[in-house]
Formats: structure tokens, sequence, C-alpha cells
């Protein structure tokens, strides 16, 4: 990932001009995050009540301030990273078992990283005075990630900022809920949206 995207420095990417060159690159940066399947891993689920997020949270957190940048994450500096937990004089049995199993905990924070760059492009996109010069290309890749929940919140507002008819129809085709392609929650956000923009449908 070419920098800032791969930190998430929202006060770096926010300033960033929306020139060709740079809008060429955020495309790119979200159709790799939708086609690498090493970037959806098989993600095994802990035990409620979700104890076990909170401890691969916690190390995620470590991992980000020692490695700031996707590039910077390595497995020698996870490792380090895991010694310096084993070398702590208390450690809880489940800060224990992250460090014994790892590979999980990283494994965790691929998705989140995707998402929070996914975010990041959309939010950027739709700080343009004129989002719907986007569309060509912006209206499939947002509801794509909307379907996938890759930054699906900032996907749904800049479909709704482009405001052209394919924008709107995609917001349709994602507000379907039971048996839509987007999650109900998702499908709830997409809906809204279309209240937003004066749709006026009532829900299902």
């Amino acid at each position: 990932m070419p920098q800032p995207w791969d930190e998430g420095d929202w006060d770096r990417i926010g300033d960033l001009p929306r020139t060709d060159e740079r809008v060429a690159e955020a495309r790119q940066v979200v159709t790799e995050l939708l086609e690498g399947p090493e970037l959806a891993p098989d993600v095994p689920q802990p035990p409620s009540p979700g104890l076990l997020w909170h401890v691969w949270e916690e190390f995620h957190q470590a991992v980000g301030e020692r490695m700031p940048r996707t590039s910077q994450v390595t497995w020698a500096g996870v490792d380090e990273l895991v010694r310096e937990w084993r070398g702590r004089e208390r450690l809880y049995p489940l800060q224990r078992h992250v460090v014994d199993h790892v590979e999980a905990a990283i494994l965790a924070m691929i998705p989140r990283l995707r998402d929070d760059i996914a975010d990041s492009v959309f939010r950027w996109l739709a700080l343009d005075s004129d989002p719907g010069r986007f569309a060509d290309w912006a209206v499939d890749t947002a509801e794509r990630c909307v379907i996938e929940d890759i930054g699906a919140d900032s996907a749904i507002e800049l479909l709704g900022a482009m405001g052209s008819p394919e924008a709107r129809a995609a917001l349709e085709r994602l507000s379907v809920k039971p048996g839509g392609p987007a999650s109900w929650d998702n499908a709830e956000a997409a809906q809204g949206r279309l209240f937003d923009l004066g749709n006026g449908a009532s829900e299902w």
C-alpha cells in the first residue's frame, strides 16, 4: 500500500489533493483490498462474551504503536513484541493465550486494517466538491465494499454524495432486506441514506 493510505493517518489523507493521480492511486488501493485473497483471511471466532477479542485488540494496539504502517509490520517485529509481553511480571491467562497463538491475533488484525483503509479512501473521495465525477468507477466499487462490509459506512455516504442515478440504484439494491446482498445493518444504513436523499421508500 502506498503512503499515506497504509497508515490510516486521516490528518494526512484528508489534506491530499484530489488530483487525477491521487484518485487513480485511491482507486487502486480499494481494488487491491477487494481482490487480494490474503487480505480476507479466515479468522477464528473467539468464545463468547468476546474477552479474547478484547485482548487481541490490546495486542493490535501494541503492534500499531510499534509499527504504525502496514509495510512496517513484520514477523520479526511481532516476535520481538511477543517476547516483551512474555517478559512481563504479570501476564493474564488470556494475554498469555494471545502470545502463544499470535498468528490468530495477527489474522484478526488484517480485516480491521482493510476496513480502516477502505474507510479513509471513501471519506477522502466524499470531500471532493463534485464527488459525482468519480461515479463511473466508484459506484461499483463502493457497492462491492458495502456487500463485503469493508468501509461500508463511508461507502454508503459516498454513494449518497455522488447523487447520480447509478449511485441511487446501488443504494436501492443495498437497502433490500431481508435477503438482500448487504448485511442487515448495512441495508438499514443504505435505506437511511435513501431517506436523506428524499427517496421516501417505506421499510420492508
